[in-house]
């Protein structure tokens, strides 16, 4: 179990890394391999942000594309693993600028992660930004 506990880990990491770090453009190929062919992506209000693995990744793409990310902290994630299913969350704060405005936002993520042959994939995404107070 420690051993997918990390490959998770490193999973999620290279998600992170990819749209914080990365090009819009080089994202497909940064995170290829990392969701399920299956993969679905909801937001706030459990509205759907992408299903299938490109429509996933190009959530992401859009994101970095639109929006200028100032300043992003994320806490490391629980990962509770159960054979070849695996739920992970972890906090996050972000400000980022988006059409000339600046926002603070802050939330949690929480992804179902399946063991396909050889690896972990990204199954289901959801992002839970808290309430604005």
């Amino acid at each position: 179990m420690y051993l997918d506990v990390e490959q998770i880990r490193d999973l999620l990491e290279r998600v992170n890394d990819a749209w914080l770090k990365g090009r819009p453009d080089d994202l497909e190929r940064a995170l290829d391999g990392c969701f399920h062919p299956e993969a679905v992506i909801k937001g706030p209000g459990f509205r759907q942000m992408g299903k299938g693995e490109r429509e996933c990744i190009k959530s992401y793409a859009d994101f970095v594309r639109q929006a200028e990310i100032r300043e992003c902290t994320l806490s490391e994630p629980e990962i509770d693993v159960f054979g070849d299913t695996a739920v992970a969350t972890y906090g996050w704060q972000m400000t980022y600028a988006l059409d000339g405005r600046e926002y603070k936002e802050s939330g949690h993520d929480l992804f179902v992660l399946t063991k396909t042959p050889g690896r972990w994939q990204a199954a289901w995404r959801m992002l839970l930004p808290d309430e604005k107070r």
